[in-house]
């Protein structure tokens, strides 16, 4: 069972170890070689960001290099600190739980495409739906990224808990995989709020590396901040789960 999440905006440090570098560290290097031509203002229009914020990109920026993308350095899935990651909490997993998220877990970038839990990665902010220079990332990595993705769900179920964004970044055909909903319900209507969305997905992430032994059974029994499973659409490949 391979697991699909997104990246998260927001990074910071890790004592998690690396296994291996990045599937496709020659096209991340390729896209922020054209980043590293950029000054502060020319950050500040991308992004939209503030003159510090857009300084502190920058700094990322300049210090990225391929030297540090090697085994032994900074593991992706510790680095990433959003909403989902926040409630995954892979650095206080017991030992044998951590190493099974790390190789069980990959993440959808937009500079490396697509990430394993235990690549070496460097800080960086560049999401799936920008542009560099004319190429527009979901483009670029349509092609490469799904058959990465095949290549290493090939015996494997694939539970996609990526955003829209990023999960419907990759041609998954071929590929065994699971949807999640997560809905939140006031006055009996359902409304799906990003905060809470993300939440449900670190959630859920994190209790299907903790009952990885019960295969895809364990997505029934997730039951994690009151959510509970109401039903199986699709075919029975769309789990949807909802909170009042």
């Amino acid at each position: 069972m391979k697991l699909l999440l997104s990246s998260a905006k927001t990074m910071g440090p890790t004592t998690l170890i690396a296994a291996q570098s990045p599937e496709f560290l020659p096209d991340a290097a390729k896209l922020m070689g054209h980043l590293k031509r950029w000054n502060v203002k020319k950050v500040a229009e991308f992004y939209g960001t503030s003159a510090s914020l857009s300084q502190k990109v920058l700094n990322l920026i300049d210090a990225w290099n391929m030297e540090t993308h090697a085994k032994g350095g900074a593991a992706a899935l510790g680095q990433f600190k959003g909403e989902a990651f926040s409630k995954l909490n892979v650095e206080q997993m017991l030992p044998e739980i951590q190493a099974y998220a790390l190789q069980n877990i990959l993440i959808g970038s937009g500079l490396y495409g697509l990430l394993r839990g235990d690549d070496a990665i460097m800080p960086y902010r560049l999401d799936m739906d920008q542009k560099v220079g004319q190429t527009g990332l979901k483009s670029y990595w349509r092609t490469k990224g799904s058959s990465f993705l095949r290549e290493v769900c090939a015996d494997k179920s694939l539970i996609n808990l990526a955003s829209a964004e990023y999960g419907q970044a990759y041609d998954r055909a071929g590929i065994d995989v699971y949807e999640v909903d997560f809905w939140q319900v006031t006055q009996g209507k359902r409304k799906a709020m990003s905060v809470f969305s993300k939440q449900a997905r670190g959630l859920m992430a994190r209790h299907l590396c903790h009952h990885s032994s019960d295969g895809l059974e364990a997505l029934e029994g997730f039951c994690e901040e009151g959510y509970r499973l109401v039903e199986r659409a699709d075919g029975g490949k769309r789990f949807v789960f909802e909170r009042t």
